[in-house]
């Protein structure tokens, strides 16, 4: 059997146990310390240095800083917004590869071997609501993710811990503290069902100059949310603000939520346009790293490559495509 990947707000199991996943692993202490991680780091990004207090990593601590850190790797050709995850082709990818590391740990802490993650569909259940229930609607009761706006001291998130904080100088090692959030305070409100049909209905995966070009209007570009942006991706990052801004984005549940969300955008347009991906291997100038053959940054377990995630059928489905 696979994992099926459901809404979280029509599957109150699966929500059960994400958010119970969610609130331990921030507590599951590894014997990676802010120090040593800093140590590693330090090889691969010049001139790092983690800023803080020595203390001891969590689980959850780990895939924050994991996506850190492939943010501040470049390509072989630089480019505005473009790192070894983000701002080109390697996007959809990278971030389906990296899901499944958090749901094979959901998978651990459970017990449950299909159990899957789920999404939160920010178009249905968001942006085509009136703006004003868009911050008012259940998935921010206390019985799920807890509060919109201001800090989470309510609900099973409340006992979810933050160690690991970006600043205007790099990532610090911070006394343990909830999360925080800023919803609809800098922009008013979540991409719509016809912003995921735009997408959805474009051919092309992705093309020269792979990058976050605003004229480049290919399928990976639109959903990561750089057309008219902030759109899609970008959009709920934004608009749920706090923690979701920063490179730390992992901080706050609700990160894996989203980009559950997008990998099932992603599936979609692949089940309609075919298991394709480009820039291929021998492609001029396409940037090192998000090639289909390119190995993938990973800090937990074995990396893969984009060609080895085009297929997620033997690790999990989706109860149903946009």
């Amino acid at each position: 059997m696979t994992a099926v990947r459901t809404n979280i707000l029509q599957d109150p199991t699966a929500a059960r146990r994400y958010l119970a996943a969610a609130a331990d692993l921030s507590s599951e202490l590894t014997s990676v310390t802010a120090r040593s991680a800093g140590q590693v780091l330090a090889r691969v990004i010049p001139g790092f240095r983690m800023r803080g207090i020595e203390q001891p990593l969590s689980v959850w601590d780990l895939f924050v800083v994991w996506h850190w850190a492939a943010m501040q790797l470049g390509t072989s050709s630089d480019a505005a917004m473009r790192n070894r995850a983000h701002g080109g082709p390697v996007f959809l990818p990278w971030h389906r590869m990296y899901l499944l590391r958090m749901e094979q740990q959901l998978q651990r802490h459970s017990g449950d071997p299909d159990a899957g993650l789920p999404y939160w569909d920010w178009a249905t259940d968001g942006g085509d609501l009136p703006t004003t229930r868009q911050r008012t609607q259940r998935l921010w009761s206390d019985t799920l993710l807890g509060r919109s706006r201001g800090t989470v001291t309510a609900g099973p998130l409340a006992a979810h811990l933050v160690r690991i904080e970006e600043r205007d100088d790099g990532i610090w090692s911070i006394p343990p503290r909830p999360v925080e959030r800023a919803a609809g305070t800098q922009t008013p409100t979540l991409p719509r069902s016809s912003d995921v049909r735009a997408a959805l209905d474009n051919d092309d995966y992705d093309s020269a100059p792979w990058d976050a070009s605003p004229s480049l209007v290919t399928h990976r570009n639109l959903v990561e949310g750089w057309v008219n942006g902030p759109q899609l991706h970008n959009r709920v990052h934004v608009w749920v603000g706090g923690d979701m801004l920063p490179g730390t984005s992992p901080n706050d549940p609700v990160f894996f939520l989203n980009h559950c969300n997008v990998d099932r955008i992603w599936e979609s347009w692949m089940t309609s346009h075919g298991r394709s991906y480009e820039p291929g291997n021998n492609e001029p100038g396409a940037p090192a790293g998000h090639r289909i053959d390119d190995a993938m940054i990973a800090l937990l377990d074995a990396s893969l490559t984009p060609r080895q995630v085009l297929d997620p059928g033997t690790w999990y489905s989706y109860d149903v495509l946009p």
